[in-house]
C-alpha cells in the first residue's frame, strides 16, 4: 500500500505511491537531445569568452579543469540590509563560480575517470577553502545541474557555486534537527542513519569510507544520498582516501544511471557545516524523472511513484 513517510531531518512529508509505481525502465530516456547552442563559450579556444580565470588544472599544457566567475552571477560583493515593515531585503552579497569540467563538450561527469572527478573534488576544496576566507560569508553551495529540466542552460558539463551571507533555511533546519539529536543521544543523527541503512533494503553501496542509500523518504525517483562514514563536516575536512572513495562511489552511481536510465537530467548538491555548526557532510543526488503538480506545489508533500528500496535495488544489481 501507499505510505506516507517523513525526512529524517526536516519537517517534510512524501507519499511513496507503491499502486502508482513504476519500474525502472519506464523511466529510460528515450533520447539524449543536444540542444544547438552555436559556439560554446565552455570549449577550448573560447576561454575569452569567459570572465577572467580563477584557476585551472593542466595536463599536457593543456587545462582539463576550468573555474571561472559566474558572467552573469547571482551573487556578487556587494552589501547592504535594510527593512520596512512586513518588507526586509539586503544586497544579494557573495560569490557565484563556474568549475567547467572537461574540455570536451560531449562528454558527460559519469564519462570521466574516477581520476578525472577526483581532481574536480580537489577544485571544489580547493575554491571551498578560498571562498571561506571571506568572512562575511555564511554558507557555500556547491551543486551541479545537468539537463535542462534540472535547470542548466549551458549543456557542457559545468558545477557551480555560490555563496552568500546566509544560512539557508534548511540547512538551519537540518542543523536544529541534528542538534535536537544530539541532547537526547549524544550521537550524530546522520551517522546513525548511514550505520540503520547499511542494513536496510535501502542500500546501494559501501566501502570502508563512504556510505551510499536511497534515502527512506527519497523525494525523486532513483535519489541517492553519498556520505563519509566518519563524522566529518565538510569536503576540506575529507581525508585523501575518503576523497579517492568519494569520487569512486560518484563515478558508480552515474555509471548506473547513464547506463540505464540513457543519460537522465538531474541536480546534486554538497549539505556542508557552516563554520562553527557540526553538520555531517553529505551529497544529494536527485535525477529530475517526475513533474510536481498542484498537489506538490501547494501542499510541500511530494508524490514519488519509486519507493527508494526498489530504486536501491535497481542500483545494487547494477553495480
Amino acid at each position: 500500500m501507499n505510505q506516507l513517510r517523513k525526512d529524517y531531518l526536516l519537517n517534510r512529508w512524501v507519499i511513496i505511491a507503491k499502486k502508482r509505481g513504476k519500474r525502472p525502465h519506464d523511466f529510460f530516456q528515450i533520447s539524449r537531445t543536444k540542444r544547438m547552442e552555436g559556439v560554446c563559450s565552455f570549449c577550448p579556444g573560447n576561454e575569452h569568452m569567459t570572465p577572467p580565470e580563477i584557476d585551472r588544472v593542466e595536463e599536457a599544457g593543456e587545462w582539463i579543469i576550468r573555474c571561472f566567475p559566474n558572467k552573469f552571477p547571482a551573487t556578487v560583493r556587494e552589501k547592504g540590509l535594510s527593512k520596512r515593515n512586513l518588507l526586509t531585503k539586503m544586497s544579494a552579497y557573495g560569490i557565484h563560480e563556474i568549475i567547467v569540467e572537461t574540455p570536451e563538450h560531449d562528454v558527460e561527469l559519469g564519462d570521466l575517470s574516477f581520476e578525472h572527478i577526483r581532481k574536480i573534488l580537489d577544485m571544489y576544496i580547493k575554491r571551498l577553502i578560498e571562498i571561506k576566507k571571506d568572512r562575511k560569508i555564511k554558507y557555500v553551495s556547491i551543486f551541479k545541474n545537468k539537463g535542462e529540466i534540472a535547470g542548466a542552460s549551458i549543456e557542457h558539463s559545468h558545477t557551480q557555486i555560490i555563496a552568500i551571507p546566509i544560512i539557508p533555511p534548511i540547512i538551519r533546519a537540518e542543523l536544529n534537527a541534528i542538534k535536537r539529536y544530539k541532547r537526547g543521544k549524544n550521537r550524530c543523527i546522520l551517522c546513525d542513519i548511514w550505520k540503520m541503512e547499511m542494513k536496510s533494503r535501502r542500500k546501494i553501496f559501501e566501502d570502508k569510507y563512504i556510505a551510499a542509500f536511497a534515502p527512506y523518504a527519497s523525494i525523486s525517483p532513483f535519489e541517492v544520498w553519498i556520505m563519509p562514514k566518519n563524522h566529518v563536516p565538510s569536503l576540506e575536512r575529507l581525508s585523501s582516501k575518503e576523497k579517492d572513495s568519494f569520487a569512486k562511489t560518484l563515478k558508480i552511481i552515474l555509471d548506473v544511471l547513464n547506463k540505464t536510465l540513457n543519460y537522465p537530467p538531474y541536480n546534486f548538491y554538497f549539505h556542508l557545516s557552516p563554520d562553527k555548526e557540526d553538520m555531517h557532510l553529505h551529497l544529494e543526488l536527485l535525477p529530475r524523472l517526475s513533474k510536481w503538480g498542484g498537489f506538490e506545489l501547494s501542499n510541500n508533500i511530494i508524490i514519488n511513484t519509486m519507493s527508494p528500496e526498489m530504486a536501491a535495488k535497481h542500483y545494487r544489481d547494477e553495480i
